[in-house]
């Protein structure tokens, strides 16, 4: 196998940089999610009963998020290597990567899985319960902002070719194709 690129949006965009446009996508989807929906739920009054649940879910949103990029390469645990550390002494920082090279579209489908999954149960949640759809904009956005790495890297590997497979390293990484 040969390398067809490399990439390491950390190196390329720098950690930073992706930490602004994080941040700014997290408030631009909180603005485009929360107009439409206070005037979709107008029916319904806002209640801020159950505050200590959201700052739950707010504090789990990440956990959870990570939990989803591991679930689509389960069956690759032993070829995984899962690190925590916690900041701040109690919140923790996961990192999973996988060792050994995996299919194109397994990456993509583990990256992906966690914007498809938990942005459909907040905009469920929207629906289902209307009186607490602050809530739930509010982590949705949040999410949207988490998953910004997710999505530059997602761009980066979708132009790659058809049959690639990606292998992750320490620094970031590496499309590789089978050359005959």
């Amino acid at each position: 196998m040969n390398c067809w690129k490399t990439i390491n949006i950390t190196k390329q965009y720098g950690s930073q940089r992706i930490f602004i446009l994080s941040i700014i996508t997290m408030l631009f989807a909180f603005i485009l999610l929360y107009i439409p929906s206070s005037y979709l739920f107008v029916s319904s009054s806002f209640n801020d009963n159950y505050f200590l649940v959201f700052c739950a879910f707010l504090f789990a949103t990440y956990p959870l998020h990570k939990l989803c990029h591991y679930v689509p390469v389960i069956s690759l645990r032993d070829k995984l290597k899962i690190t925590t550390r916690l900041k701040f002494g109690f919140y923790p920082i996961i990192h999973i990567r996988v060792t050994e090279p995996i299919s194109k579209h397994l990456f993509l489908t583990a990256l992906l899985m966690p914007f498809v999954v938990i942005n459909s149960i907040l905009l469920a949640g929207c629906f289902l319960l209307p009186d607490y759809a602050h809530y739930f904009t509010i982590l949705l956005a949040y999410h949207i902002g988490l998953c910004v790495s997710d999505m530059i890297c997602a761009k980066d590997i979708l132009f790659a070719p058809k049959h690639a497979y990606i292998e992750e390293n320490e620094d970031g990484f590496e499309i590789l194709v089978c050359r005959n």
